[in-house]
């Protein structure tokens, strides 16, 4: 729903320009109480032009499985956004329809996503890009790259969660209230982050123009890089690559 929510937020579509299909009673309720329009899913294959299937990996050959010799006529592109699940299962489940992976993330929900679409078809990988634009930016990789994007932006903003509550905390235990500090870790990150996006400058370059000769934070950052802090970030990336090959081992997916 990020995504859905993120593009009407953002004002390129409207809610009745979207079509969902949900089968979970808690948040169909939910959905229909915030507005939207929910069909069955036979139906939003065959009425848009491009269906995000937004499911846990387990339940994508239920999913597509059960659109077999249902769907005549028009039909959809079916985007998916399930972790791990590659093209060449997806049409082992469904040959019907022609596909386009995209690997998202939650801050689609502000405009600030960080996305990459990958598919056979150029044509339709540009369309699901510019979708994704809306919400954020977006790259085309080959399908070969979607894992190691899962890794960095798809998971990557739980890893800035980690740092922004672990720096907030620092703070309250040096006296600051959890408000303040709070606030100042956040807008720490987010400065930084934007430093680095409008400057153009290496990471490393901005990290040394901060570092005073003998000062605070040439010593803060050396016991960042004592304690293991990339050596943390490189294993928390290796990890995530290493559950993906779990999930596509799995006997759903094969």
């Amino acid at each position: 729903m990020a995504i859905a929510d993120g593009l009407v937020q953002e004002g390129k579509y409207s809610k009745d320009q979207i079509l969902i299909s949900e089968t979970y009673p808690p948040r169909r309720d939910y959905l229909l109480e915030n507005g939207w329009e929910l069909v069955e899913s036979s139906k939003l294959v065959q009425e848009c032009e491009l269906a995000f299937l937004a499911v846990k990996p387990h339940h994508v050959p239920g999913v597509l499985e059960a659109f077999l010799n249902r769907i005549h006529g028009e039909r959809a592109t079916i985007v998916s956004v399930a972790a791990g699940v590659t093209l060449q299962a997806l049409h082992a489940y469904n040959k019907q329809f022609t596909y386009v992976r995209v690997m998202p993330n939650t801050p689609c929900l502000v405009g600030c996503g960080a996305s990459a679409v990958s598919s056979s078809y150029d044509e339709l990988a540009e369309k699901v890009r510019d979708i994704m634009f809306a919400v954020g930016i977006a790259v085309t990789v080959p399908e070969s790259q979607i894992d190691a994007v899962n890794c960095i932006s798809g998971s990557g903003p739980a890893y800035a969660y980690v740092f922004i509550e672990t720096l907030a905390d620092a703070g309250v235990m040096k006296g600051l209230s959890r408000e303040t500090a709070k606030a100042l870790a956040i807008q720490t990150v987010l400065g930084a982050a934007e430093m680095v996006k409008q400057t153009q400058v290496h990471p490393a370059q901005l990290r040394n123009n901060v570092e005073s000769p003998g000062g605070t934070t040439i010593a803060a950052v050396r016991a960042l890089e004592g304690t293991g802090f990339r050596d943390a970030v490189y294993s928390a990336v290796e990890a995530c690559h290493e559950r993906l090959k779990e999930m596509a081992k799995a006997p759903f997916l094969s």
